[in-house]
């Protein structure tokens, strides 16, 4: 009888290919610079074809970001577990502290990813673009709980929003570059605790 794959199987095995593939670019780009690697540089040295690498992504831009940075949907999912029972920044600083235990427990891939970003212009302007779309999504949610009946509720809430993002960035730039086993959801703690935002 013919053996068959299950369903399941298949995408563990896809994903494990797919993070591997991504691991051997993202050695190449943080030691060598985005835009001097190709992916002929990438299929060699992870030793498979440009077609097999084009199974798994589409270009090398897509190696950095993939599906592991979370959609604006996930953000705001995150945020709502946090709200109730939280002041807005706490609530804040409990989302960004969860991705930030999810990328200490890789923290090999996220620090090399956060390196390639920052020092790639291209890279970090898709960044950016993240960063916006969580910020619609989340100021929907956050403004109704901020002075409501105030005409400045939206804008104070994309001010929290963005401040939050900012503490994100700081905690992440410096994470990426510790050499030791310092702790990216302590870091978000220690730069969250230096912003206070009263009423909020």
């Amino acid at each position: 009888m013919r053996e068959t794959t299950t369903p399941g199987l298949r995408m563990k095995t896809r994903r494990a290919v797919t993070e591997a593939l991504a691991d051997t670019a993202l050695e190449l780009f943080d030691t060598t610079g985005f835009d001097q690697v190709t992916v002929a540089d990438i299929v060699a040295a992870a030793g498979i074809s440009q077609r097999s690498f084009f199974r798994y992504f589409n270009n090398k831009e897509d190696v950095v970001f993939g599906d592991r940075i979370p959609s604006a949907d996930e953000v705001r999912n995150e945020l709502l577990r946090h709200l109730d029972g939280n002041s807005v920044w706490d609530a804040l600083r409990a989302t960004f502290r969860t991705a930030a235990l999810q990328m200490d427990d890789d923290t090999g891939h996220w620090k090399r990813a956060t390196r390639v970003i920052c020092h790639t212009p291209g890279l970090r302007a898709r960044y950016l673009e993240k960063h916006l779309a969580w910020t619609d999504a989340l100021v929907p949610e956050i403004a109704p709980r901020i002075n409501p009946d105030g005409p400045d509720a939206g804008l104070r809430a994309q001010t929290m929003i963005n401040t939050a993002l900012g503490c994100f960035d700081v905690a992440l730039m410096r994470w990426s570059e510790s050499g030791s086993d310092l702790s990216l959801a302590a870091l978000v703690d220690d730069v969250f605790g230096f912003v206070r935002f009263p009423h909020a």
